[in-house]
């Protein structure tokens, strides 16, 4: 079978692998998931091969599949023959492990909040890299409600408040104080602007940024920034101790190049816990 993309998923969660592959499908982009196509035969060579010879990975990542060792697997192949990844989260589990250090530099696609949204999205993203334009994705509305985390008329009388106690948090903790909590307090860190200048080759970076709480022992946390092009490949890496934060700049430096289009921010502490994560795109 000539395909484009590999779905992968946890047998637990194969009903949302078999309404990914019909939305693809539907929309001229040609899945290969094991339920339609593992047969007879050698199980491991018929989806090695699948893998390589994908164009796009699509990683339906959730609590059944982070710790999956097929689904790990599968992702690692992937990523070693440098197929792009995308991942569409169904339930905001956050990877760990072996997944975390593969995925912290792809493509993550929630299913919530606007699941009809979210699988156009994932359709458009995933069609940029098999090179077949969509004009407009089709999402039929039974997949659409397959998605939904939840039914807003069921929930209503707790949903609302819910959404008081969350705008009371919101304006009277997050925003004096910041968002992260250590073992000194509230910390954390954010980037605000990117300035680029120069030409010829040498490209000077300014990150701007604020801090909530920066601790005096600042030397114990650590800022880590990575500079991606249009192609999300990444192009250069620096680390910094947070105590190099002075005047509202995080970190400053010269580039070769000025395509990058984000940068990926991640502040952790000295035991490696994220204490802040970001994608900030360059406009």
């Amino acid at each position: 079978m000539n395909h484009d993309i590999y779905i992968c998923y946890d047998k637990k969660d194969e009903k949302y692998g078999d309404a990914l592959y019909n939305i693809f499908e539907k929309n001229n982009i040609n899945p290969w998931i094991k339920s339609k196509y593992m047969g007879e035969g050698d199980h491991v060579d018929k989806i090695t091969s699948a893998i390589a010879d994908s164009k796009c990975f699509v990683l339906i990542l959730s609590k059944n599949s982070k710790n999956t060792n097929y689904v790990i697997t599968e992702t690692d192949i992937a990523f070693s023959k440098d197929i792009p990844i995308i991942v569409f989260n169904i339930d905001e589990t956050r990877s760990d492990g072996n997944l975390e250090f593969i995925l912290e530099t792809q493509k993550n696609i929630s299913s919530a909040p606007n699941s009809k949204k979210q699988l156009e999205t994932l359709v458009n993203e995933t069609s940029k890299y098999v090179k077949k334009p969509i004009t407009k994705v089709n999402v039929d509305a039974g997949y659409v409600k397959l998605f939904e985390k939840w039914n807003p008329k069921k929930y209503v009388v707790l949903a609302i408040p819910l959404v008081i106690a969350v705008i009371l948090i919101y304006f009277f903790v997050i925003v004096p104080t910041g968002q992260h909590t250590t073992d000194d307090g509230i910390f954390s860190m954010n980037v605000t602007d990117v300035d680029v200048s120069g030409s010829g080759g040498s490209y000077k970076y300014t990150i701007h940024g604020e801090s909530y709480n920066l601790p005096a022992d600042s030397g114990r946390y650590f800022m880590n920034f990575k500079f991606f092009d249009k192609n999300d490949k990444m192009v250069y890496e620096v680390n910094s101790t947070a105590d190099e934060f002075k005047s509202g700049i995080m970190w400053s430096g010269d580039l070769k190049t000025n395509n990058v289009t984000y940068i990926g921010f991640k502040l952790t502490d000295i035991n490696n816990k994220i204490l802040s994560k970001q994608n900030y795109t360059i406009v």
